[in-house]
């Protein structure tokens, strides 16, 4: 990334950078290669239904920590961790432009304490 310099990397991979404007401020970036999380929602999908052998949970997505940032800069922000944004999750998950972020097929919905089905 031109002109910024790597702060540090996580452990899921996600490198954090810094530039320095002109003016004093500065501007954070985030990357992340998300290849490997995109090929075992794949692999997840085409398993089975995402069910647990009771049938009592289902696993539905998994998001990448750089595409979590992205939604959190978004105006509003998505925050997958809050409870009162779980209806605008829910819609992007059912979105097929997400698609990839699936690890099972069927339609997410939200429930009232911000869980889903």
């Amino acid at each position: 990334m031109q002109g910024f310099s790597r702060l540090l990397t996580t452990w899921q991979g996600v490198t954090h950078w810094m530039r320095t404007n002109p003016d004093g401020t500065h501007t954070f970036a985030a990357s992340q290669d998300v290849e490997a999380v995109l090929d075992a929602n794949k692999a997840a999908r085409n398993h089975n239904d995402g069910y647990t052998k009771d049938r009592g949970m289902r696993r539905v997505a998994s998001i990448p920590v750089v595409v979590q940032l992205m939604w959190l800069a978004e105006d509003p922000p998505l925050d997958i961790y809050n409870a009162e944004h779980a209806d605008r999750l829910a819609k992007r998950l059912n979105d097929p432009d997400w698609a990839y972020l699936r690890t099972a097929d069927g339609r997410v919905a939200a429930l009232a304490d911000g869980g889903f089905r």
